[in-house]
């Protein structure tokens, strides 16, 4: 059965070793010897620094001439018995037990969803104002100005081609750049475990509980140390906290435009239902709970109540356009 991390460090006595008469003959003094190290596990509650020097110095004081030999164990057995105390603590494998240590997290951590920000400049007709200097004729400023002569009468309205000195007039002009807007390129998405890796993708694949069986896997996995912060993919709002089966402790945000993210199997959850996040946010720390291999986020995208594909969904972009005005373009 699975030891527990919190047990305490065994001391070994020779009251243990006492014990050992109740043993059959057959069982020679190596096998006795594990056998108290055990019934010293099962019946001892107290706490020493170090079990097994304690049963040397006491074996030392009670048979000082005898063979050290005797009482050491095989070097693979000792390698085992000897992991399960390291550094006074007993490992476990009980995912319920895990625990994370408190660590100093930002409550964001900024990544940016921008895939390109240009500035694009469109073609169209800008009006320029021109004052009539001496010597000057409507066919000398339209040919300057590269326009049609009708076409610069019929735009200010003149019924001859005579002019007057300071007479303004306006000059329609084809130009590249009549307009400018800025275009920036958004993931609706960013990962939620920035540089995780990809151990599990979307779809049909080998159960990793049953290799002869074949599972439909409902999300991404992205596998991570325990205790690596997990990101909101996305602004919204929290809708579920906690206990989810398989799915370990679990975290569901609702999105705009229909969607929902789904993170499981953390160690820990930092955020509470009915709390708006941005992306961004720390919501949970990578773990293992539930039905879990190892340490990973598994991470699930819907759409309008369908499961869709969460790296198709880790693609989307939208488009945001902004016009600038002649300021914006001229301080570029």
């Amino acid at each position: 059965m699975p030891l527990s991390s919190k047990s305490k460090q065994i001391p070994f006595t020779l009251s243990h070793l006492r014990k050992l008469s109740l043993l059959p003959d057959s069982i020679n003094m190596k096998g006795k010897l594990i056998c108290a190290i055990l019934i010293g596990f099962l019946t001892t509650n107290s706490s020493e620094a170090n079990p097994f020097l304690k049963l040397q110095e006491e074996l030392k004081e009670k048979y000082p001439s005898s063979d050290p030999s005797l009482f050491r164990l095989f070097p693979s057995e000792e390698s085992q018995v000897s992991k399960l105390f390291e550094s006074g603590k007993v490992t476990s494998n009980d995912e319920d037990s895990e625990e994370v240590a408190s660590l100093d997290l930002p409550k964001y951590i900024n990544i940016s969803p921008v895939v390109s920000n240009t500035v694009i400049h469109e073609s169209g007709i800008v009006i320029k104002k021109y004052t009539v200097q001496k010597k000057d004729t409507l066919l000398k400023i339209a040919r300057s100005f590269s326009i049609d002569l009708p076409k610069l009468k019929k735009h200010n309205s003149l019924t001859s081609d005579a002019l007057k000195i300071g007479q303004i007039l306006e000059i329609p002009v084809q130009v590249k750049n009549a307009s400018s807007s800025r275009v920036i390129l958004k993931k609706i998405f960013i990962n939620p475990v920035p540089q995780s890796r990809v151990t599990s993708r979307f779809g049909r694949r080998v159960d990793p509980f049953n290799k002869y069986n074949r599972v439909y896997h409902s999300g991404l996995d992205l596998a991570a140390k325990v205790g690596t912060p997990i990101l909101s993919a996305s602004d919204g709002e929290v809708v579920f906290t906690g206990r989810n089966g398989g799915y370990g402790n679990s975290v569901t945000i609702q999105h705009k435009n229909g969607y929902k993210t789904v993170y499981a199997h953390c160690a820990q959850i930092l955020v509470e239902v009915g709390e708006t996040v941005k992306m961004g946010r720390v919501i949970a720390l990578v773990g293992r709970t539930g039905t879990a291999t190892g340490a990973h986020l598994h991470f699930e995208v819907f759409r309008n109540g369908k499961i869709m594909n969460p790296e198709v969904a880790l693609g989307i972009t939208e488009k945001y356009v902004t016009k600038l005005s002649k300021t914006e373009v001229a301080g570029m």
